[in-house]
């Protein structure tokens, strides 16, 4: 696996992994209560003629992290990738920030802010690729507890302008789309 696709799919896992957790409120809520600890992992793989070194800090404290990953491969290469998050409690906000740098020099970064509402939240994401272009999406999820649906609207642009919209509905009662 080349190490530009190790390096997206991770970032890929970890968005839908967080995405997952701020599903509802209650889970939102919950999040804020998880916290983060601070380590430093060391790996080197050697396979054959090939190695690949990897050099993982995290730094946490309450409702804040940052962490910090170098990669050398064998032949000198070299990629970076820091993330930063943080938790405003009295905004109800949490911003993640990525900034990475891959093998070939190309930098990209995002920004995804989540904000909670009374009933539900709000997320907003702007990534920047490697030629400078702007990609961005916003998600706007609403619960009605009292009748049991939860509403998600996406309106995202992508890279080259191009836009699109979606809607769904879902019901508690029959958990499926309605």
């Amino acid at each position: 696996m080349k190490l530009n696709t190790l390096i997206l799919s991770s970032s890929i896992l970890g968005s839908a992994i967080l995405g997952s957790l701020w599903a509802t409120g209650a889970q939102a809520d919950t999040l804020r209560h998880a916290q983060r600890h601070s380590f430093q992992t060391e790996v080197t793989r050697t396979a054959g003629n090939r190695s690949l070194h990897r050099y993982t800090e995290q730094v946490a404290g309450k409702h804040q992290f940052q962490r910090s990953t170098d990669i050398v491969t064998g032949s000198g290469k070299t990629a970076s990738r820091k993330i930063q998050g943080k938790y405003d409690a009295a905004s109800k906000t949490y911003t993640r920030t990525m900034e990475s740098t891959r093998p070939n020099g190309d930098t990209v970064s995002s920004v995804r802010e989540t904000t909670k509402t009374d009933d539900g939240f709000v997320r907003t994401q702007t990534r920047t690729n490697a030629d400078g272009q702007v990609a961005s999406k916003e998600v706007v999820v609403s619960v009605d507890h009292e009748n049991k649906v939860q509403t998600k609207n996406v309106e995202a642009t992508g890279y080259h302008g191009k836009s699109y919209s979606a809607s769904v509905t879902r019901s508690f009662d029959q958990g499926g789309d309605e």
